[in-house]
């Protein structure tokens, strides 16, 4: 089997393990017939390959996609999905389970989404930064920066935390037990970790080149 075949069935049966899909589940959350995975996974060496469409498919399914180069060139990818505060204050209602399967149906519905080049959980998402959001820790306008939920990644002295409440977003550095600002929004106060409507753990941040 080739490097392509086999880098392909790396990704789709570590996809099904994780995610415990069968072929015919997968297949209907991505919007494909199942015989475009099964013929596949039946006989890799051989069988058709999934064409780009359907590829792009399971993948925005999925929310990572197949690395054909080498894992120690080109670290794996994944992606998360971009949400709008009023989509945060839904995720914060729900438990794992259901927050897991908001933020993939986001992600199969065709919303903006941002690449990250780490593993990240199931329960990860980005947050677009306003002007003045986290502007003292360096994060521009626009930026995207992807959050893991408290539970999955517990902050560290010096992390930055990202909190929102209604309609204000607020970046801080984590200095326990209280949150600093790095924000020169006169809403971003001072606050202890326990009363704060905490989003996340800031993790990884996406710049556009164009604004």
């Amino acid at each position: 089997m080739d490097d392509t075949r086999r880098a392909l069935m790396r990704w789709m049966t570590g996809v099904m393990e994780a995610r415990g899909w069968s072929p015919g589940t997968w297949a209907r959350a991505a919007g494909v017939t199942p015989t475009n995975l099964t013929r596949f996974l039946r006989d890799p060496a051989r069988g058709s390959m999934p064409g780009a469409d359907t590829l792009g498919r399971l993948a925005r399914a999925a929310g990572s996609e197949p690395r054909f180069l080498d894992d120690g060139t080109c670290p794996p990818v994944s992606r998360v999905p971009v949400l709008t505060l009023d989509q945060v204050e839904v995720l914060r209602d729900l438990g794992r389970r259901a927050a897991e399967s908001f933020l993939a149906t986001v992600l199969r519905q065709g919303g903006d989404s941002v690449p990250v080049d780490r593993p990240a959980s199931r329960r990860a998402f980005a947050l677009r930064i306003g002007s003045r959001s986290l502007n003292a820790a360096g994060v521009l306008p626009d930026d995207r920066v992807v959050l893991e939920p408290l539970d999955v990644l517990p902050p560290k002295p010096g992390d930055m935390v990202v909190t929102v409440h209604d309609d204000s977003v607020c970046g801080y550095r984590f200095f326990p037990p209280h949150l600093l600002p790095v924000s020169t929004d006169p809403d971003c106060g001072p606050t202890p970790i326990t009363d704060a409507s905490v989003a996340g753990v800031a993790v990884h941040i996406v710049r556009p080149l164009q604004r």
